[in-house]
Parts: C-alpha cells; sequence; structure tokens
C-alpha cells in the first residue's frame, strides 16, 4: 500500500497558516497580526506543520502573506486573485524540511 503525502512548500506553509487565522478579509486585523508575528510562524512551521523554516524563509512568507492580505483588502470580491503571484514568489526557493 502506498500513499502520497502533499509536497510543503513555502507556499503551503503559508496557505495553511493563513486558513488558520480566518478569512482574508472578515478577519483581516487578526492574520496581518499573526502574519506579522514571526516567531508564531517559525512556531506553527514546526509544531503544527512539521517543516523547520529559519527566520529568513519565515520573514519571506510573511511578506507575500501581507501582500495577498493587501490584494484581499483591494479585491474583497476576488480575495484568492494573488494566490498564484504568492505561489509563484514563494515557489522559486527551496522546498522546507520536515523535521
Amino acid at each position: 500500500m502506498s500513499f502520497h503525502l502533499e509536497k510543503r512548500t513555502l507556499y503551503t506553509l503559508l496557505v495553511d497558516y493563513m486558513a488558520q487565522q480566518g478569512q482574508l478579509v472578515e478577519q483581516a486585523a487578526q492574520q496581518r497580526a499573526a502574519l506579522e508575528d514571526i516567531e508564531a510562524l517559525i512556531d506553527f512551521a514546526l509544531y503544527q506543520a512539521d517543516i523547520a523554516i529559519d527566520a529568513d524563509a519565515a520573514n519571506r512568507i510573511s511578506r507575500v502573506g501581507l501582500a495577498w492580505l493587501d490584494y484581499a483588502q483591494a479585491h474583497p470580491d476576488n480575495p484568492q486573485g494573488y494566490a498564484e503571484k504568492a505561489k509563484t514568489t514563494l515557489e522559486s526557493t527551496a522546498t522546507p524540511t520536515r523535521k
């Protein structure tokens, strides 16, 4: 029997982290606070997503997440419209490692 583990990237980590915080538009303040908390992002990656990231990776995730949040605020009818740009930006670097 085989099974497939989801490929973990900085993008999938961002999506999971943001999903934990609530909706992009409705919980914008909560999303912003979470995305600005680098230590919480590193802890989430390690303890909830089972991947280790350093502060540089967490900062990249934070910057892209905040840009996505700004996009969502400007385009509340299509908050997911930034997803492809976020994915392209974050997946242009090395994949995080499982602990």
